[in-house]
């Protein structure tokens, strides 16, 4: 176990977490790529895993999470399930690494504060200090109907998860033993917590908010937001200065606000051979499958509905079902290197969560190579030289 608890440090260095394979294809539509995937359910695995992608140079491993499953075409595929619990799976990984942190994602609108506490600061004691909390409000409804429903109107929910995350705070703020007071309008929490406090004086909190509401959010009362890395950075950079933005305004000191940046890439040892990759995994999307969420995606996004405008239908498809539309970087380790420097000059983000599509240990180590090419341009720094910090 690491000595002391994961500090944030903020400088101008790129920092990477790895989107934690919850299921056999968590990022591409696709049943013969979930074939070509580990058993999300081997321990092992998951153990090696880490392993790997702390050595390699990650500075944290995401798990993101849901409760309702995915449509009867989807499960058909082989997309999506079954889909591992992010809080009793955390520890796996916190427990075979000694540096690498671990952000478990835990839904306010679904968990009492109280339960949200209590998760989160047990799973920093067993990290020593190098959990975070991923606060998702919680919007779909088949996921509320598993929990019975609520009153919290879906325009209220960042209403809602900024009391509880303020209700969260408030008891990890507490010593053991205090008494804790908080009333709001959804949340309503008095008494004391058992321990444990965090390691931690406060974990951080990620938000995946993109709307007003949760910019807002992620502005005034978390630490990290995130968005989709698009192949249009004009959005990108708008995203990261909007958020810049908001959390000077909320009277956030300069950088204690950093939004991290989904994205995918796809390597190989020649710019032909990584094209080809990537037009392997293109070609492996179920179609049936992914007309469903494409029609979704699309009607929920008119970022992605632009970009994707003129293209043939069977094209958007398979475009959003590799990596749900975010950009997908092909080449050499050189070149996929270069384009992420480019992404940063051109748009100011430095924080990058890569969606892998083949996830075993020895895929994820061959990013090793993009993160040696980043350092030779100045914009990376192994964790290792920087104190192992957010």
């Amino acid at each position: 176990m690491a000595m002391m608890p994961k500090k944030r440090r903020i400088d101008d260095q790129m920092r990477f977490g790895l989107m934690w394979p919850n299921t056999k294809s968590q990022n591409v539509t696709s049943g013969t790529v979930a074939a070509a995937n580990p058993n999300p359910l081997d321990v092992g695995v998951h153990q090696a895993l880490a392993r790997t992608v702390e050595r390699v140079g990650f500075d944290y491993a995401f798990f993101a999470d849901t409760y309702a499953a995915n449509a009867p075409a989807n499960i058909a595929a082989g997309h999506g399930e079954p889909r591992i619990y992010a809080p009793l799976w955390a520890p796996v990984v916190m427990l075979a690494t000694e540096h690498l942190g671990v952000v478990t994602t835990l839904h306010t609108r679904y968990l009492p504060a109280a339960v949200i506490a209590r998760i989160g600061s047990n799973l920093d004691a067993i990290s020593n200090g190098r959990w975070a909390w991923n606060a998702v409000p919680g919007v779909k409804a088949g996921e509320s109907a598993l929990f019975g429903g609520d009153d919290v109107p879906d325009e209220r929910r960042y209403d809602q998860a900024r009391e509880s995350i303020a209700a969260v705070k408030a008891l990890w703020a507490a010593g053991v033993g205090e008494k804790v007071e908080f009333h709001g309008e959804f949340v309503d929490v008095a008494g004391t917590m058992a321990g444990p406090v965090p390691v931690q004086a406060m974990p951080p909190i990620f938000n995946p908010g993109v709307s007003p509401a949760g910019i807002e959010t992620i502005a005034g009362h978390c630490d990290f937001g995130f968005t989709a890395v698009v192949d249009d950075v004009e959005i990108v950079r708008a995203q990261v200065e909007n958020v810049a933005a908001a959390a000077e305004a909320a009277g956030r000191e300069p950088g204690a606000v950093q939004v991290a940046g989904s994205i995918s890439i796809v390597l190989g040892d020649t710019e032909e051979e990584a094209q080809e990759r990537y037009q392997w995994f293109l070609d492996a999307v179920d179609v049936e499958a992914g007309a469903g969420f494409a029609k979704f995606f699309l009607a929920n996004s008119a970022t992605y509905a632009k970009l994707l405008e003129g293209l043939p239908w069977d094209e958007q498809i398979r475009r959003i079902g590799v990596g749900a539309g975010s950009s997908v970087l092909v080449g050499t380790s050189e070149t996929v290197a270069e384009q992420l420097a480019g992404i940063q000059r051109e748009t100011g983000l430095k924080n990058f969560l890569l969606t892998p599509f083949l996830w075993a240990p020895e895929e994820i180590a061959r990013l090793e190579g993009v993160f040696s090419a980043l350092a030779e341009r100045g914009v990376w720094t192994p964790p290792s030289e920087r104190g192992w910090s957010w």
